[in-house]
């Protein structure tokens, strides 16, 4: 095998090569560096500021919340001085960049175009004889000239490997390559069982020294982003030297890559930024009805018009003189009616309605996404298919009777309101961050330790990074009914007040809710878990291994869009939606009732590897939110939704 030119499929990239990631061919390897795109081969992405406002939004929140973690399980103690010198500002977004794959593949022949992404080193650079345990730390220019075959050692014939150990601090999240030294001593490893890291130990080669437990030394919690003298650098943490964890290197652990997926809603350069939400929003909502009253369609490019012809000095300047409305009128007066030719005092009225209900920004992004998957935001407006339209389209009598039939029971037993399969649609992934070391997602309060992709790894402050890649492919939008949901969170007592019984108020309650209310978390976990109940049903129908899907969830639409990750649409999630969607809601209620590791899994937590877990750059969640015990109410719910 060729190590010093690799390929990666584009569609997992994000997940595989961002900067700071781990990956094995052989030996272990970590990426260095990316190029941003200069190929052109990409997708464009459409709304690039609408993204970048997201992903800063995000980054800001879980690094500045990993830094003012104090208290168990992630009692990380960091310094006053360290927070001041690394927190994340609101006008640090001007020194973060999105940047997306150089695309290569098929273009060695073309001129002017680059033919490989980036770049890539050994890591970690620490080997071992096999023979003699003889361990060398190698630097990036000793390597070059290293070979694995001889050891260095005389008389010894054994081969050098890879020592593939990583050691880890969970208080400051450090995480360095084993490492052990004593003056210019030879070090040796022991390994009794190579299998049974807690049984290695090392020694330097000099009499006066024996072998010791490398795992004892601690951590002294120095700054890592100081690569000076290491007895000279900051402590970085309050809390007490704490014995590091070690960790195997295998792909995708150590350093887990913190992804999202959202949808690519055009662009709108005349409206501010800030209100885009809302009016997207305002159509989703049908608060911008009146335009419809005055002839105009409600839509994205309406009022994107709109505001381009109120933001046209020319033209204000020529109306100003010459229209009869306007002569003889003062300046204050002349902007009022201006705002008003073109609607722009209703429609930031209606905006600014809109911001003393909807405070949460992240929660207002998944509203206008779903509403744009929907097909409801148009320029470009997303093509859908309802499960009825469906029906419809079917020409044999027998087989459209038999559809209805299993649509009717699915929705009776299983409470779906729609299956709406959506052709094509622009997702853009996007990898905005790592977690250091173990990201433990099942206990309660633990904050993982996130770090930024700093574009300059001794100096953060120059800002940071995300990668982006846009693909188009397809999808299934599932919605459940908002009015049995309701009727759920009552029965288990997670809320008291019931809204009206008219579908305005319904979508109000859900629409409104807060992300850390209870109703909204139990909402989500009931939507998560029907998600991987689906994906792990899809996958045997689909053709895809489990590895090729995507997931979003939408609490306050009370949806899920389950959608595939491959370059290539081979139409497997259209032959679901087509043949087989009954057969995987039986096989998902099957599910929902055992797993292999029950009393235990149902007991504890409802979700495990044996029956919810997925891979976690599948899952967008990190496997948390999940209970099988949402369906069931024999445990955590006082009530089960399917029973």
């Amino acid at each position: 095998m060729n190590l010093s030119e690799l390929e990666f499929p584009a569609h997992n990239a994000i997940f595989h090569i961002t900067k700071g990631l781990l990956f094995n061919r052989n030996i272990s390897f970590r990426v260095s560096f990316l190029y941003d795109d200069q190929n052109g081969r990409n997708i464009t992405i459409k709304n690039k500021e609408r993204l970048k406002q997201r992903l800063f939004e995000k980054i800001q929140m879980e690094y500045n919340r990993r830094l003012d973690a104090r208290s168990e399980p992630s009692d990380y103690q960091f310094t006053e001085e360290f927070k001041e010198k690394m927190r994340i500002y609101k006008d640090d977004i001007d020194n973060f960049t999105i940047k997306q794959f150089q695309l290569t593949k098929g273009m060695e022949e073309e001129y002017g175009l680059s033919n490989f992404g980036g770049y890539y080193s050994v890591f970690p650079r620490t080997f071992y004889c096999d023979e003699c345990g003889d361990v060398q730390y190698l630097s990036r220019k000793t390597i070059r000239g290293f070979n694995p075959n001889r050891c260095k050692r005389s008389g010894c014939k054994g081969k050098y490997r890879q020592l593939s150990i990583m050691m880890y601090c969970e208080t400051c999240g450090n995480v360095r390559p084993f490492f052990y030294t004593y003056k210019d001593y030879p070090i040796t490893l022991l390994q009794p069982s190579s299998d049974s890291i807690a049984t290695w130990k090392v020694k330097a080669e000099t009499p006066d020294r024996d072998y010791i437990d490398v795992f004892r030394l601690n951590c002294k919690h120095k700054d890592p982003y100081d690569y000076g003298p290491y007895m000279y650098r900051k402590v970085i943490s309050d809390a007490e030297p704490k014995g590091m964890r070690p960790l195997t290197v295998t792909e995708g652990s150590i350093f887990i890559p913190v992804a999202t997926s959202s949808i690519d809603i055009p662009t709108s350069p005349d409206i501010n930024i800030a209100d885009l939400e809302y009016i997207l929003l305002g159509i989703g909502l049908k608060k911008l009805d009146f335009l419809e009253s005055m002839g105009l369609s409600i839509n994205l490019k309406t009022i994107q018009d709109l505001y381009q012809a109120y933001h046209n000095e020319a033209i204000k300047k020529v109306t100003f003189k010459t229209d009869p409305n306007f002569i003889g009128k003062s300046n204050q007066e002349k902007e009022k009616l201006w705002r008003k030719k073109y609607f722009i005092d209703k429609i930031e009225n209606s905006v600014e309605e809109l911001k003393e209900v909807y405070i949460d920004k992240e929660a207002l992004r998944e509203l206008n996404d779903f509403t744009a998957l929907l097909g409801k935001l148009g320029v470009e407006k997303i093509n859908t298919i309802s499960y009825n339209e469906y029906i419809d389209s079917i020409r044999d009598e027998v087989n459209k009777s038999s559809k209805k039939s299993e649509f009717n029971s699915i929705r009776n037993i299983y409470f779906i309101d729609d299956i709406i399969y959506v052709p094509k649609v622009t997702l853009i992934n996007s990898c905005y961050g790592i977690y250091n070391g173990i990201n433990k997602f099942y206990e309660p309060g633990f904050v993982p330790h996130f770090e930024p992709l700093w574009k300059k790894g001794s100096d953060p402050k120059e800002g940071f990074e995300a990668n982006s890649y846009p693909y188009n492919t397809e999808g299934i939008i599932i919605t459940l009914s908002k009015k049995k949901i309701i009727d759920w969170l009552h029965d288990c007592n997670i809320i008291h007040n019931v809204p009206n019984n008219n579908n305005r108020e319904r979508n109000n309650f859900f629409s409104s809710m807060k992300e850390d209310s209870p109703e909204y978390q139990a909402t989500k976990q009931l939507l998560h878990t029907l998600s991987h109940l689906l994906m792990r049903n899809s996958s045997l129908y689909t053709g895809l291994d489990l590895q090729s899907y995507g997931e979003k969830i939408f609490p306050t639409s009370t949806a899920i869009f389950l959608f595939t990750t491959s370059s290539i649409n081979i139409g497997g999630l259209q032959f679901i939606f087509e043949n087989e969607v009954f057969n995987c809601f039986e096989n998902m209620k099957f599910d929902v009732k055992e797993c292999t590791l029950d009393p235990n899994c149902i007991s504890e937590s409802g979700a495990c590897f044996s029956c919810m877990y997925v891979p976690e750059f599948v899952c967008g969640y990190f496997n948390k939110d999940l209970d099988r015990d949402v369906f069931i109410g024999k445990h955590r719910f006082k009530e089960g939704f399917w029973c």
